[in-house]
C-alpha cells in the first residue's frame, strides 16, 4: 500500500513539475528549423530507434583507420542522439499515462520495501527516499549528461524532479509504514 501511495504521489508530482512548473522544460529547446529536419528524417530514417551520430558500424571500432575517421567526425561535430519514431501518436494518451503511473508505482513498491526495513522514524525514512531519488539522478541523468551531452539545465531539472518527487513519495511511505521495533 505504501509503495502504491508513493507511486501515485510521484505521478502527481510529475504532472505538477512538467505541466505547472518550468522544471519539466529546463534545458529543452523547442525552436529550430523543424520542417527541414523532419523532411530529411522522413526521407532518410525508416525504422524507429535510438540513433547516435556520427554513426558507424560496430565492426569499424576494430579498424584503427575507421576508428580514427569516426573520432575526427565526432570532434568536428555535430554529435548527438536522436530518439526517432517515424509515425505519430497521441501525446499523453492513455497508454503513455498508464505506463507512467505503473512504472511510478513499481518504483514506489521497490522503495517501500527498502524503507520498510528501516528501523528509524519518519524524517529518516523521508530522507532515505530522497536519497533514492538522488542516487537515480546521479547514476542515470548525470550519466546521460556526461556521455551524450544532455544539456546541463536539463540534467538540473531532472535532479529537481527526482529528488523532490522522491522526498514527497517518502512522506507518503513514512506516513503509512510504521517504524519497526
Amino acid at each position: 500500500i505504501a509503495g502504491i501511495a508513493a507511486g501515485v504521489v510521484m505521478f502527481i508530482w510529475s504532472f505538477i513539475s512538467h505541466m505547472m512548473l518550468p522544471v519539466g522544460e529546463m534545458g529543452v529547446t523547442m525552436k529550430w528549423n523543424e520542417s527541414a529536419s523532419i523532411a530529411a528524417m522522413k526521407n532518410d530514417i525508416r525504422e524507429p530507434g535510438l540513433y547516435m551520430f556520427p554513426g558507424g558500424d560496430k565492426e569499424d571500432m576494430n579498424d584503427p583507420a575507421k576508428m580514427a575517421a569516426w573520432t575526427e567526425k565526432y570532434k568536428a561535430g555535430p554529435r548527438g542522439i536522436l530518439v526517432y519514431h517515424p509515425t505519430g501518436d497521441d501525446p499523453m494518451g492513455p497508454k503513455m499515462l498508464g505506463t507512467e503511473l505503473l512504472t511510478n508505482i513499481l518504483a514506489g513498491i521497490a522503495a517501500a520495501f527498502v524503507i520498510a526495513w528501516m528501523i528509524p522514524g519518519f524524517a529518516t525514512r523521508v530522507i532515505a527516499a530522497g536519497l533514492i531519488g538522488l542516487a537515480g539522478w546521479l547514476s542515470i541523468d548525470l550519466s546521460l549528461w556526461n556521455w551524450y551531452g544532455f544539456p546541463g539545465m536539463y540534467a538540473v531539472g531532472q535532479g529537481i524532479d527526482q529528488v523532490v518527487g522522491w522526498l514527497l513519495s517518502g512522506v507518503a511511505m513514512a506516513l503509512i509504514l510504521k517504524p519497526r521495533e
